[in-house]
C-alpha cells in the first residue's frame, strides 16, 4: 500500500511540473509564431505602401498626360477649323482663276 502512495505522489509530482512546464514551450512557441508573423506582416504592409506609392505617381503623371492631351486636342480643333476656312478660300479662289482661265483663248 505505501508503494501506491509513493507512485500516486510522484505521479502528481509529475504532472505538477510537466503541465506549467508544458504550457510553457506552448506559449514560447506561440509567442516565435506571434513575433514571426509580425515581421512577416510588416514587410507585406510596407511592400503594400510602396506599390500604393508608385501607382500613386503612375495616376499623377496619367493625369499630367491626359491634361496635356486636352490641350493637344483643342489646339487640334481649332487648327482643323483653321484649315476648313483655308480651303474654303482656296476653293473660291480657285472657281475664281479657272473662271479666269475659261475665259482667255487657247493656243
Amino acid at each position: 500500500m505505501a508503494t501506491a502512495v509513493w507512485i500516486a505522489l510522484v505521479f502528481c509530482l509529475v504532472a505538477l511540473v510537466a503541465g506549467p512546464g508544458f504550457a510553457a514551450l506552448r506559449g514560447l512557441r506561440a509567442w516565435r509564431s506571434f513575433r514571426s508573423f509580425s515581421r512577416a506582416t510588416g514587410s507585406a504592409l510596407d511592400g503594400v505602401m510602396r506599390t500604393a506609392a508608385s501607382a500613386e505617381e503612375h495616376a499623377e503623371s496619367l493625369t499630367a498626360g491626359a491634361e496635356r492631351l486636352a490641350g493637344a486636342t483643342q489646339r487640334l480643333q481649332a487648327s482643323l477649323a483653321e484649315l476648313g476656312l483655308l480651303r474654303a478660300a482656296a476653293g473660291e479662289t480657285g472657281a475664281a482663276v479657272s473662271a479666269v482661265r475659261g475665259a482667255m483663248p487657247r493656243k
